[in-house]
């Protein structure tokens, strides 16, 4: 079974970031920490915007990825950051393994 990975870019409206990375942080290591099938969730963050971020999260599959976004850690980001967002592109592919 090929596990499945999301590439997420957000651009915030100027000024958000402060405030953003303490809640994207949160997620990602509660993500980490709580959920077995969540294998990795990287925050990083562009060297040529501090305004735009990109996750890389990794799930063994695509539904361990649904219950991501049902988890209570998910959902406050989700609620927390909707105003300070300005794009969203997300990107959903089967990892090949090697």
């Amino acid at each position: 079974m090929s596990h499945y990975a999301i590439f997420v870019t957000v651009t915030l409206k100027p000024g958000m970031a402060d405030a953003f990375l303490p809640l994207i942080m949160e997620n990602a290591r509660a993500a980490e920490r709580d959920e077995p099938d969540c294998l990795q969730f990287k925050v990083m963050v562009s060297q040529d915007s501090p305004d735009v971020f990109h996750f890389f999260e990794l799930y063994r599959s695509q539904a361990a990825l649904d219950f991501h976004r049902q988890q209570p850690h998910f959902i406050k980001f989700r609620d927390g950051t909707q105003d300070m967002i300005a794009a969203k592109d997300i990107q959903g592919c089967h990892v090949v393994e090697s």
